[in-house]
């Protein structure tokens, strides 16, 4: 029974490989890339069949609006991203030096129109907390209430704990940092998240070379070092195969060198989706689905998920069944933010609201 466990594991964690390496190396959608394609309209004619794995907390009314729990002063996006009975998975990826989250990101798993939607939540977000709760921490955590940036999205979890937030109707029972925060997505976003996975970046480079390495063309010339985070990118221009380690400085690359000294900025979300779209082709396949034992060990091990019953995994695993055969696209979806705004010495994110 135990390896039927695993096999099934493993199935799910083939599927969303691709997503986790996006997650885990703090990509910024903000550019259309190869084939991936923005989706910034209303998404919620489009119904899907697909039952929920895990049943989420009831938030939504019949019109799918979400409740107000209370969290923020009515702040709402200005427009719906996820048709109501898609299956969403929240990725996080840890920040390698910080305990802040570094990546946030929806996937978003629709059959009706055979689509899997990434929805990157911009980290620097602004929350719009309720004057009641910014008392409570201020009460219970006083310096966390005086950190910079205590108000981004990436430091929602944080928060969470320090107020020790129980709601009503748990999501994940215990999980005082996850409620919060995927309440805060329900309540700005009305994205009902289903499960989580948080996953650290040694994770990354293991699981590419577990599968050998990607195959990718680098655009340019990449030089940068950082030994705080164990981070040395040198790569040269050209088609080659990325192994672990390289692979994650060219998607986390954004600044560095050039040949002559010049020191230069770049947008990397190019390089994640020319790196995401290699990984998808090349290693998410019905063919992989037979590797198990050191998938599963290189998930368990750097990986934390709600999803750990036999029944939860079982759907996942017949959900990413449908997925591999029926070829899933892959679509961007692009939080749109309209400016920023500057507290405490902290630079914030301005979402566009209703």
């Amino acid at each position: 029974m135990a390896k039927k466990i695993f096999l099934i594991f493993t199935i799910v964690m083939v599927l969303i490989s691709s997503a986790i390496c996006y997650s885990m190396v703090n990509a910024t959608i903000g550019r259309k890339a190869n084939n991936y394609k923005k989706i910034t309209t209303d998404m919620t004619n489009k119904p899907s069949v697909t039952p929920l794995p895990t049943k989420a907390a009831d938030t939504k009314d019949k019109n799918r609006q979400a409740h107000r729990t209370g969290i923020t002063k009515g702040q709402k996006y200005y427009t719906s991203l996820s048709p109501e009975s898609t299956v969403n998975i929240l990725l996080v990826g840890l920040d390698p030096t910080y305990s802040n989250f570094d990546t946030m990101v929806i996937v978003s798993l629709n059959e009706k129109d055979s689509v899997i939607s990434l929805i990157d939540l911009p980290r620097d977000m602004y929350i719009d907390y309720t004057d009641e709760l910014l008392k409570t921490v201020k009460e219970k955590a006083y310096e966390f209430y005086n950190e910079k940036g205590n108000r981004k999205l990436n430091a929602a979890a944080a928060f969470g704990r320090k107020i020790k937030y129980k709601p009503e109707k748990e999501r994940f029972p215990g999980k005082s940092d996850m409620n919060f925060l995927t309440d805060i997505i329900s309540e700005i976003f009305e994205i009902n998240i289903n499960d989580y996975i948080i996953v650290e970046t040694d994770g990354f480079r293991e699981l590419v070379d577990y599968f050998g390495g990607v195959v990718v063309d680098v655009p340019y010339y990449m030089h940068y070092e950082d030994p705080v985070q164990n981070l040395y990118i040198h790569l040269e221009p050209g088609i080659q195969r990325l192994d672990g380690a390289k692979a994650e400085g060219f998607v986390r690359f954004r600044q560095g060198y050039t040949r002559d000294g010049r020191f230069v900025q770049y947008t990397r979300s190019e390089n994640t989706f020319a790196f995401l779209k290699a990984f998808y082709e090349q290693h998410v396949t019905l063919k992989n689905l037979s590797k198990t034992g050191k998938v599963y060990e290189i998930v368990k091990k750097n990986t934390k998920t709600s999803v750990n019953s036999l029944g939860e995994i079982y759907k996942y695993a017949l959900l990413a069944k449908k997925v591999l055969e029926n070829k899933y696209s892959i679509e961007t979806v692009e939080i749109i933010c309209e400016g920023t705004k500057i507290i405490n010495g902290a630079r914030y994110e301005l979402i566009k609201t209703k």
